[in-house]
């Protein structure tokens, strides 16, 4: 009888075993150590033309050497692209319009170099200490592309992809604030950020000039 009983409970216990949630890119990347920026070889999309001697672009890493091909004429022109989020495709300078035809033109971008110095990997955190700098870089063009603001959220380090974004920590208050990295530095031994005035300033550090930082790496490049 109990025997008979343990079979028909056993018989309607049915175990599910469900497959594993797929691993989105981000999780694998964290599993191996480090985060890619995104870096497409080849890339279909529209130009148009701007002013000034700089391409723009929301397509690429910001300082990326892109060969950019017009499909209407067959030309193209080699060059660096900076980052523009509001540039919806790629805007080249007005002086190659009669190689590369009326805008808007359909145009193939072919990636060469990505980003300034080729630089594509992040390590999902960074340890060290932190310095900051103003004044004396204030109004300059940043590496980026973009002028320095010494009140704005920026960084820079020696080796991250340009548009890395930070959650940098000041590990001897617990102060946080965000960053982005617009420049190469710093250069003096034993430092790891350099972080702007404004971004010094929330993490309550200008006193000190230098502390003992944690950043956890937000997004790798643009």
């Amino acid at each position: 009888m109990w025997l008979l009983l343990l079979v028909v409970f056993l018989s309607g216990c049915t175990v599910v075993i469900k497959d594993r949630e797929p691993i989105s890119q981000r999780e694998r990347e964290r599993a191996t150590g480090s985060l890619r920026a995104y870096c497409p070889s080849k890339i279909e999309t529209v130009g148009f033309y701007c002013t000034g001697n700089r391409a723009y672009s929301n397509l690429v890493q910001a300082g990326s050497r892109v060969r950019v091909y017009s499909q209407s004429t067959g030309k193209s022109v080699t060059i660096a692209i900076y980052r523009r989020d509001d540039i919806n495709g790629v805007c080249v300078p007005e002086r190659f319009e009669p190689l590369l035809g009326k805008a808007p033109f359909r145009a193939v971008l072919e990636v060469e170099r990505c980003g300034v110095d080729g630089n594509t990997v992040c390590p999902p955190v960074i340890r060290g200490m932190a310095s900051w700098y103003g004044e004396p870089h204030h109004g300059r063009e940043s590496s980026y592309g973009i002028i320095f603001d010494k009140d704005g959220m920026y960084a820079a380090h020696r080796e991250l992809p340009l548009g890395t974004l930070l959650r940098v920590r000041n590990l001897k208050n617990g102060k946080e604030v965000e960053v982005k990295v617009i420049d190469r530095g710093p250069f003096k031994e034993g430092r790891v950020l350099d972080l702007s005035e404004g971004a010094a300033r929330k993490l309550g550090m200008i006193g000190d000039g230098e502390v003992p930082v944690e950043a956890v790496v937000l997004r790798c490049g643009d």
